[in-house]
């Protein structure tokens, strides 16, 4: 996986950007929030419902990543990836912080924080000088276009739409039943020749998939697109 590298309210549906693809429909989010979270963390609740509630919100994508670290405690998180915790360690080197943690919230690549409040998050929206990036799909090919010049990073991010309930056996959560939003399954990095990019991706009813381009200097994300 690659690393983002140092020097190295609510809108009504109607209003949002849209654009055709193939069939489907490409929204254009003017807010990214990313929650890092383990289901053996017992301080993680309160952020898992504070992003659910903002994923109600048609022009903010919300993702939810497994993280690993903690699964001695007791529990092993049912949606963990090393590679969702990987992915928290390349924010915390292009953020120049000290280490990782959960909950953790970053919004729109930019900036983090254990919690925040409604209004931050609007604060924190993507630029409004887009990359004008364009999604196109030719059967099961993917290929997305943009116009930059800066050195980017570009993801795509495969998650379960909606919610989904975890019953926690045992660990600092035992007991409970847990709630998450549009949990991530897979990210996935595209070979970018400057301009585009295309990858495989069959359609599937039970899953959807956002593509987010990043500065790879500061990892701020750029321009963001959820295919319906």
């Amino acid at each position: 996986m690659r690393h983002f590298v140092l020097s190295a309210s609510a809108l009504a549906l109607a209003s949002l950007s849209t654009t055709a693809l193939a069939g489907d429909m490409t929204a254009k989010p003017t807010h990214v929030v990313e929650l890092f979270t383990s289901q053996g963390c017992s301080s993680c609740p309160p952020a898992n419902r504070f992003v659910s509630k903002l994923s109600s919100d048609p022009n903010t994508l919300v993702l939810t990543y497994g993280v690993t670290y903690w699964d001695y405690l007791g529990w092993k998180d049912t949606f963990g990836n090393p590679e969702f915790t990987q992915r928290q360690r390349d924010y915390r080197d292009a953020f120049g912080a000290s280490n990782i943690y959960t909950p953790q919230i970053v919004l729109g690549g930019s900036t983090h924080s254990p919690r925040y409040s409604k209004s931050d998050v609007i604060d924190v929206g993507l630029p409004e000088d887009e990359v004008d990036m364009t999604l196109t799909r030719e059967g099961d090919m993917l290929m997305v276009k943009a116009n930059t010049s800066k050195d980017v990073i570009v993801d795509l991010v495969a998650y379960t739409p909606g919610e989904q309930s975890v019953d926690v056996k045992r660990g600092e959560n035992g007991g409970r039943t847990l709630r998450l939003s549009n949990v991530v399954v897979n990210v996935q990095t595209l070979d970018w020749d400057g301009q585009s990019a295309s990858i495989e991706m069959p359609q599937s009813e039970n899953m959807k998939y956002a593509v987010l381009i990043h500065d790879r200097i500061n990892a701020k994300i750029l321009d963001a697109a959820v295919i319906e």
